[in-house]
C-alpha cells in the first residue's frame, strides 16, 4: 500500500475493517496524514479525498459499503456534482459516521466525565477531563462542563479559586474553561508552597523536640506565642521580659505597676542578663524567672494569697549564651543545650524564624 502513494508523504493509516473500536484511531491516523499531503492534489480533490480513503478500507465488514458509496459518487457526478464540490466530502464523510462510529462511545466517556474526579496530578485530570469531554462531544465552556469541572476537582481547590481576587461570580460574562483551569493551577501551585512550607515548620518542631502542630489551619494565627495553639482553656500568657518566664497576663501589668519589677528589657539588655546568666526578674545570678521566689513572693501579695502558699520549685541554671559568630555556633548551641529550654522559649525562636504574613497552606 505504501508504494502505490506516489508523491504522498507521511505514514498513511492503518487499514480500516470496519470495527466500531477502532474508527476513532482510523479517522485520527487519517486526518493527520491528509493534513501532512493537503497540497496533494490526491488530496485537494475531494472525489479523489474519497476514492483515496476508500483505498484504505478493506474486509468482509466494509466491501459493501465501499460498492455503495462508488455508486452514490458516480450518481452525484451524473446529476452535475463537480469533484471539487467540498458537499461531496461532507456527505461522505456523514455516511461513514453514521455506518462505522460507536454510538455508545460518546454515553460512555460523558458518564466518565461525570465520574471523574481530581487525583494527586493536575495536569492528568486537566488532561482526562478535555480528553473525555471530547469525546463526549461536549463543549468546555458549556455552563454545565464548569458545573461538571467544579465537582470534579477538589473542594479546597475549588474553594480557592472561586474566593480568588480575579473570581466574579457576578461578571456578565461567565469565566471561560480555560480562565478556571489557568487560576486552578495557580492557586494549587500556592498550596504546594504553602505545604512545603508547613513541613519545613513541622521538622522545626520535631527538631526542638516540640510535638507537632497543626499550622495549616486557616484558623491558626501566625507563628508565635500570641496565637491559639493551645487548649481554650489554657491559661493565656503573655511575654515579660525575655525568653524565660511567662506570668498572667492581668498579674503582669498589677505587678508592673505596683512592685516596679518584671519591666519590659531591651534586646540589648536581655541579652546582657542571658549571658550573665542573670535571672530576668530580680538580676540576682543562679535562677530563671520562672523559678524567682521574689517574683512568686510579690505575686502571692498581689493575689491576697500567702507568700508560702506554692512550694518553690528547683531552679535551673540556664545555659548561658556565647557570643554568636557564625550559623555553625548557633547550631552547636542548640545541639547542646535545647534540653535546658522550656517549651515556651522553644516557640518564641521557632516564631522568630517564622515569617510573618507566610500565606496558610489550603487543601
Amino acid at each position: 500500500m505504501n508504494t502505490s502513494n506516489g508523491t504522498l508523504k507521511g505514514n498513511p493509516p492503518p487499514i480500516f475493517n470496519g470495527d466500531r473500536n477502532k474508527t476513532r484511531k482510523f479517522l485520527l491516523s487519517w486526518h493527520l496524514w491528509a493534513s501532512v499531503n493537503r497540497n496533494n492534489d490526491a488530496i485537494k480533490n475531494y472525489l479523489s479525498r474519497i476514492v483515496t480513503m476508500l483505498s484504505y478500507m478493506d474486509g468482509v465488514c466494509v466491501d459493501a459499503w465501499k460498492e455503495e458509496q462508488l455508486d452514490k459518487l458516480n450518481e452525484e457526478r451524473d446529476d452535475g456534482t463537480l469533484e471539487t464540490d467540498e458537499g461531496l466530502w461532507d456527505r461522505f464523510m456523514e455516511r461513514f459516521n453514521n455506518a462505522f462510529t460507536n454510538q455508545n462511545c460518546q454515553s460512555k466517556a460523558y458518564q466518565e466525565l461525570c465520574k471523574l474526579k481530581q487525583g494527586d496530578s493536575l495536569d492528568d485530570f486537566f488532561a482526562k477531563f478535555k480528553q473525555l469531554a471530547h469525546e463526549a462531544d461536549v463543549p468546555l465552556d458549556d455552563k454545565g462542563t464548569i458545573e461538571t469541572l467544579k465537582h470534579a476537582m477538589t473542594q479546597g481547590l475549588t474553594s480557592a479559586i472561586i474566593n480568588s481576587p480575579t473570581f466574579d461570580p457576578t461578571a456578565k460574562d461567565p469565566w471561560t474553561f480555560k480562565q478556571w483551569e489557568e487560576q486552578a493551577r495557580k492557586s494549587h501551585l500556592k498550596w504546594k508552597v504553602a505545604a512545603e512550607f508547613t513541613q519545613r515548620c513541622q521538622g522545626l518542631f520535631q527538631a526542638f523536640k516540640l510535638a507537632p502542630r497543626q499550622v495549616n489551619n486557616p484558623g491558626r494565627g501566625s507563628y508565635g506565642r500570641n496565637n491559639n495553639w493551645r487548649n481554650k482553656n489554657d491559661r493565656c500568657t503573655t511575654s515579660q521580659g525575655g525568653y524565660h518566664m511567662d506570668v498572667d497576663a492581668t498579674v503582669t501589668s498589677d505587678i508592673n505597676a505596683t512592685a516596679g519589677r518584671g519591666q519590659q528589657h531591651s534586646e540589648a539588655k536581655r541579652a546582657e542578663l542571658m549571658k550573665s546568666n542573670l535571672c530576668f526578674y530580680c538580676e540576682i545570678k543562679g535562677h530563671q524567672a520562672k523559678d524567682c521566689h521574689k517574683k512568686q513572693a510579690d505575686c502571692g501579695n498581689f493575689s491576697g494569697r500567702p507568700n508560702n502558699s506554692r512550694e518553690p520549685t528547683r531552679a535551673q541554671v540556664a545555659p548561658i549564651m556565647p557570643d554568636i559568630e557564625n550559623l555553625d555556633s548557633l547550631t552547636d548551641y542548640l545541639k547542646e543545650n535545647m534540653d535546658s529550654f522550656d517549651e515556651e522559649t522553644k516557640l518564641d525562636f521557632i516564631g522568630k524564624l517564622m515569617p510573618k504574613d507566610f500565606p496558610k497552606a489550603r487543601n
